[in-house]
């Protein structure tokens, strides 16, 4: 019983700590913003370094080849990304229409148009890159169009509620991961859009498929939507410039040639997607979120 108030005395602070950034860090400009960013995830990486042991251990997984002083840049640049995750979502209500076009642009919307236009249902798959949380809430801002966002939640459920508020200020309908497939299976239905975050941990029943080592757990359930529902798959993630912006391109994933949903192709279209974020993270590994035990299957 202890140890329950402890937890709940805990999510109250938390939830509270949100409230006070919700107000405060929107204040101010954005390039201070990310300037505190990059402070707070040095501080974090020297000082208190909350899953920096998982981090290394994935990166070492993932890239055999590179000595540890590479392997601890990229994690140091990692912590600078989780808090302008943070700093960024925080501010992003108090965006103009002109800002965040220029925060966040999309290269090429007329693809998803396109799909929509036939009145097909589309599936948009990304992954913890860049900023994940912004590209949602971009999306829905920049293409005048709502997403069905799939999101895990949050044990801190005032926390989880305020978070998912924020999230839905721009049109976007969250659908908890937790029983979400009546959910997804509406929206495609509708001819909605789908958007969902491919790279979490699954587990060890699940189907393999090769991330960076062979034999790694993955969820099917995006591929068995896609293939059963016959909507159309798209994959894209936001890559930060130099300005400290992002750019979202949109790929195509062919799923013509998968006409039912057995394991082999359930496999092979999974791998399709996760391809396409491995070529994502081997060029930029600092945008990807290593302190999440990915390989714990293993």
């Amino acid at each position: 019983m202890n140890v329950f108030w402890l937890v709940l005395r805990m999510h109250f602070a938390v939830y509270i700590l949100f409230l006070i950034l919700k107000v405060i860090v929107p204040i101010l400009p954005l390039p201070l913003v990310r300037f505190n960013a990059r402070v707070i995830g040095a501080f974090f990486y020297y000082l208190i370094p909350v899953r920096k042991s998982t981090a290394l251990s994935n990166l070492k997984l993932a890239f055999p080849e590179k000595s540890n002083k590479e392997l601890n840049r990229i994690i140091k640049g990692c912590y600078r990304n989780v808090f302008t995750v943070i700093g960024e979502f925080l501010c992003m209500q108090r965006f103009s229409d002109e800002e965040m076009n220029k925060i966040m642009r999309i290269t090429n919307p007329e693809l998803i148009y396109s799909k929509l236009k036939t009145g097909r249902s589309l599936i948009l798959i990304s992954a913890h890159f860049g900023n994940w949380e912004l590209t949602a809430y971009g999306c829905a801002r920049t293409l005048g169009k709502k997403l069905n966002v799939v999101v895990k939640e949050q044990s801190n459920k005032r926390l989880d509620k305020a978070i998912n508020e924020m999230r839905s200020s721009a049109g976007n309908k969250m659908i908890e991961m937790r029983g979400s497939l009546r959910g997804i299976l509406n929206a495609l239905h509708g001819g909605e859009i789908v958007a969902m975050l491919g790279d979490q941990a699954a587990p060890k029943e699940n189907i393999r498929i090769n991330f960076f080592v062979n034999d790694v757990p993955a969820f099917e359930g995006t591929a068995k939507i896609a293939i059963k529902t016959g909507a159309a798959v798209l994959f894209g993630v936001s890559v930060r410039n130099e300005e400290g912006n992002y750019e979202v391109t949109m790929q195509e994933i062919d799923t013509s040639k998968f006409t039912e949903a057995s394991e082999e192709n359930v496999k092979d279209l999974t791998q399709m997607h996760i391809d396409l974020l491995v070529e994502q993270i081997r060029k930029r590994p600092d945008h990807w979120l290593w302190f999440h035990r990915r390989f714990k299957n293993v």
